[in-house]
C-alpha cells in the first residue's frame, strides 16, 4: 500500500539526502491518507507542539514508547508509518483532551495494523514520548 512503485530513483535519493543526518531514517514516514500519500518532508519533522513541551514531530516518532513507532522509524520488519493529522487535541484515548499529540497510521507489510497518538510529553524525564495506540473503526 503505501510502496512507491513509479518513484525515480533520483527523487529516492533526493529524498534520503534531504533528511537531516541528525534525525535518523524517516524513510519509511509519510504524510497524507491512505490513497494520498507522500514522503514526510524536513519542515513536517520540525513541526513543534504548541503546548508547554514544544516536542517535534521528529522528537515524538524516534523516541516514542510504542514498539510500532520506533520500528517504522528505523525500518524494522516491513513496517511504515502514515501521519495523517499533525499537533491537535481531540480523540477518544487517554490523553488526547489534554496534551498534543500527532494521529499515526501503523502498516506492516502494506496491511493497516492500527492507529496511534504520538504525544508531545515523555514518560520519564529523559523519555520516551508517550505514544497510545489502538484500531480505527472500519
Amino acid at each position: 500500500m503505501l510502496r512507491f512503485v513509479a518513484t525515480s530513483v533520483l527523487f529516492l535519493a533526493f529524498a534520503v539526502l534531504s533528511v537531516p543526518a541528525s534525525a535518523g531514517n524517516y524513510s519509511n514516514v509519510y504524510v497524507g491518507s491512505e490513497n494520498d500519500y507522500l514522503p514526510i518532508s524536513n519542515d513536517q519533522l520540525r513541526l513543534a507542539s504548541t503546548d508547554g513541551e514544544k516536542a517535534t514531530v521528529a522528537q515524538t516518532i524516534a523516541n516514542s514508547n510504542e514498539a510500532s513507532i520506533r520500528n517504522g522509524f528505523n525500518g524494522i520488519g516491513n513496517t511504515e508509518l502514515l501521519v495523517t493529522k499533525f499537533w491537535h487535541l481531540g480523540g477518544s484515548m487517554q490523553f488526547d483532551k489534554t496534551w498534543q499529540h500527532v494521529t499515526i497510521e501503523i502498516y506492516k507489510n502494506d496491511r493497516y495494523v492500527k492507529t496511534c497518538h504520538a504525544y508531545s510529553f515523555k514518560i520519564a524525564l529523559n523519555g520516551p514520548y508517550q505514544a497510545t495506540c489502538g484500531r480505527k473503526a472500519e
